[in-house]
């Protein structure tokens, strides 16, 4: 994965280190993640978002709103829906959907896939400032 693409990863604090974990080493500054829909929309103005990962650990009430507010404030990004049901959300409000249980590693290919896919890799866009794995 090149370094250039920004991912949002929005679930628990577990999900979200393991994840920024498996990321390859110069990727780091281009992660920020999230674990409630009010931190979502407190992100500050300058984040870009390439992907948004939403996995099962994001609470179910606040999914339909957080997609939402992707397609709005980041409309090219790209949404991957991690261990929901195939009726959790409608299709426009996401672009992929991995049902079963699904590694951080094996995510982190998803990602490079679905970017590819979007003809995105490379996008020279600043590192976010203060996104360091915990």
């Amino acid at each position: 994965m090149r370094g250039a693409t920004k991912v949002l990863s929005l679930g628990s604090a577990e999900w979200n280190n393991a994840v920024c974990k498996s990321l390859p080493r110069g990727h780091k500054g281009g992660f920020v993640s999230v674990e409630s829909y009010w931190k979502l929309c407190a992100l500050p103005e300058f984040v870009s978002v390439d992907v948004a990962v939403v996995h099962r650990t994001f609470a179910n009430e606040d999914l339909r709103h957080a997609a939402e507010y992707i397609r709005r404030r980041w409309p090219l990004a790209r949404i991957l829906l991690l261990g929901w049901k195939a009726d959790s959300l409608e299709a426009p409000l996401y672009d992929d959907r991995e049902s079963g249980g699904i590694s951080p590693r094996e995510l982190v290919r998803l990602i490079e896939a679905s970017v590819t896919a979007q003809g995105r890799i490379g996008r020279d866009v600043k590192p976010v400032p203060g996104s360091v794995c915990a």
